[in-house]
């Protein structure tokens, strides 16, 4: 009965051995496959940056989703003045001097397209038209900021759900 409880142990620590060391070369096969950026801080700047692009939306976005939802009987003015102050305060977001120069001159430059994005919006519900600028200019907006996250391996944020 000793010997069988015996190599029972020795069965379990040889199996649970074996898992141990199949799951620290799946830790590093993954590591491998990371780039070096996004284990770094230009990660988490990028996801910060993105972050407080989205706490402006949504801050000041419900006079303009409430206006475009009443199908032209809410509040024009109210919505106005929001998706430009939106923009206004888009352009106030600072990026951080530790951001490589490359990407930081991206992400200012997303940063002001998603601005002029948000003052097409307004020119659009000024003027009723059908929105093909507006359209435009988030697609814009969306392919520049999608590079300037991929260069360092991250998938592109899509801010659809945010603007609406």
């Amino acid at each position: 009965m000793k010997k069988w409880i015996f190599s029972m142990i020795l069965v379990l620590v040889i199996v649970l051995s074996a898992c141990t060391e199949e799951a620290n070369n799946v830790d590093t096969a993954d590591s491998e496959q990371v780039p070096a950026d996004q284990s770094g801080e230009t990660v988490t700047v990028l996801m910060n940056i993105q972050m407080e692009m989205i706490q402006t939306i949504r801050k000041h976005l419900e006079p303009v989703t409430s206006y475009e939802m009443s199908a032209g009987e809410g509040d024009l003015e109210a919505a106005v003045e929001a998706s430009n102050r939106i923009a206004n305060e888009l352009r106030g977001i600072e990026i951080p001097e530790n951001l490589d120069d490359d990407l930081s001159a991206d992400m200012k430059d997303s940063i002001e397209l998603l601005a002029l994005y948000f003052e097409e919006r307004a020119a659009a519900m000024s003027e009723g038209s059908d929105g093909e600028e507006v359209t435009a200019a988030l697609d814009t907006f969306h392919q520049k900021i999608g590079e300037a996250f991929e260069e360092v391996g991250l998938h592109a944020p899509n801010f659809e759900k945010d603007i609406y």
